[in-house]
C-alpha cells in the first residue's frame, strides 16, 4: 500500500472513532433526579436579584431591532464601498473643465497619458 492510502485509512479510522456519541434526553434526566427547572417566584418576591433586568420588554425589543438595523446598514455600506469605492456622488462632482486650474489640467493630461501608455503592473 502506498503512503497516501495508509494516511487516508488512518484519517478515516480517526473520524469514525471520534463520531461515536449517545443521544441523551437531559430533561428526562433532570426530572428523574428531581433537578428540573423550578419556579422561584415566591422566593424572589420583594428582592432585587442580580440576574433580573430593569429594562422592559419594549426597551429590549427596541435595542435588538436597532442593533440589527445598524448591522444591516454597515453591511450595505461595506458592499457599496467594495463595489463603487470611495468616490463622490455624481451630483457633487465638478462637471466643467473650465473650473480647473492650470496645474490641475496639466496633472489630468499627465495622468491620462500614463493610462494611455498602459504600463505593465508591478
Amino acid at each position: 500500500m502506498s503512503l497516501k492510502m495508509c494516511g487516508v485509512i488512518l484519517l478515516l479510522s480517526l473520524v469514525f472513532s471520534t463520531t461515536a456519541y449517545e443521544t441523551v434526553n437531559s430533561t428526562q434526566i433532570k426530572i428523574e433526579n428531581n433537578s428540573a427547572q423550578r419556579d422561584y417566584q415566591e422566593q424572589e418576591e420583594g428582592k432585587v436579584l442580580p440576574f433580573r433586568t430593569f429594562l422592559t420588554t419594549v426597551e429590549i425589543i427596541i435595542i435588538c431591532v436597532s442593533t440589527v438595523l445598524l448591522f444591516i446598514l454597515l453591511v450595505l455600506l461595506t458592499i457599496y464601498l467594495c463595489v463603487y469605492g470611495c468616490v463622490k456622488p455624481t451630483c457633487c462632482r465638478q462637471n466643467s473643465k473650465e473650473e480647473y486650474t492650470q496645474v490641475q489640467l496639466h496633472r489630468e493630461r499627465k495622468i491620462s497619458a500614463i493610462w494611455k501608455t498602459n504600463y505593465p503592473k508591478v
